[in-house]
């Protein structure tokens, strides 16, 4: 999904949080491609037990950004 996003010219950022309804207990990353209202959330989500798991799930080559205060608190980090 993110080279075929990154193909088409779109820019994802995958938010990494450490709460999830649809996957409690977990660690879960979901896609968002970014525009000027903030960004659409794309289907589907990369769900492990930890965040090392999840973060080696992630496509190679983003880089990590820690949480700011801009953005909500079950945020544990941000990859673009």
């Amino acid at each position: 999904m993110h080279d075929d996003a990154t193909a088409r010219g779109k820019w994802l950022i995958w938010i990494v949080t450490g709460t999830d309804a649809e996957h409690p207990g977990k660690h879960v990353a979901r896609a968002h491609q970014a525009d000027h209202q903030g960004g659409t959330v794309q289907p589907g989500a990369l769900v492990a037990n930890t965040l090392a798991e999840l973060r080696a799930m992630l496509p190679a080559g983003l880089a990590r950004h820690d949480r700011t205060s801009a953005l909500p608190p079950d945020v544990i980090e941000v990859w673009d």
